[in-house]
């Protein structure tokens, strides 16, 4: 990975590259690039000579001087901070009991269960589905095999259609037409609630 990107910093970071396209927004008065280009070398290599000299001086540490660290450690000022580095402050118990937890609950409780397994499901594919297959069944008890109620059931079927299109032509301009869609969610609930 450090020589791929080494080999490709410039295609992904360097100046006037288009890798990023508009993905990244930088304010023009936040645009760094051009001072970092100008940055004294030593600056630059130091990140790089830092980690080098902590793996190095660790590598030594702990395969020749395994005894020291053990004693460095186990002192009262060593244990005091290696506590302090350690621990973090109970930074992550803080951050995972009172935040994380209130997130994860909050996303099982109210967010999966209530609305998704709820809501969405009561007025989506779930609720549209029992519905209609309730209302199906009553639906085929209409069907006799006479020919007089299948014609009866046509000419309502097509009497609602036209009244449908007709009121939509005088009364479309003073009504929404998103008050159908709610008329239409809460007739759904009802349905499904009553056959319940």
């Amino acid at each position: 990975s450090m020589f791929i990107g080494y080999l490709s910093k410039d295609m992904i970071i360097g100046m006037g590259t288009d890798f990023w396209g508009n993905a990244i927004f930088i304010l023009p008065e936040n645009m760094n690039l051009i001072d970092a280009e100008f940055i004294e070398y030593k600056f630059k290599i130091l990140p790089v000579c830092l980690s080098l000299l902590g793996a190095f001086s660790s590598f030594i540490l702990y395969t020749f001087y395994r005894e020291f660290l053990f004693n460095l450690k186990t002192s009262f000022l060593g244990k005091k901070i290696y506590n302090f580095l350690n621990k973090k402050w109970f930074f992550d118990k803080v951050y995972n009991e009172y935040i994380g937890q209130f997130f994860f609950k909050f996303g099982y409780n109210v967010s999966y269960k209530i609305i998704d397994r709820g809501i969405i499901e009561m007025f989506g594919p779930m609720g549209l589905s029992n519905a209609i297959s309730g209302k199906a069944f009553y639906i085929n008890k209409l069907q006799t095999n006479y020919l007089y109620h299948a014609t009866f059931l046509l000419l309502i079927g097509s009497t609602l259609l036209l009244g449908a299109r007709q009121f939509w032509l005088i009364f479309g301009s003073l009504v929404d037409f998103r008050i159908f869609a709610i008329f239409f969610s809460i007739g759904l609930y009802l349905i499904v609630s009553w056959k319940k």
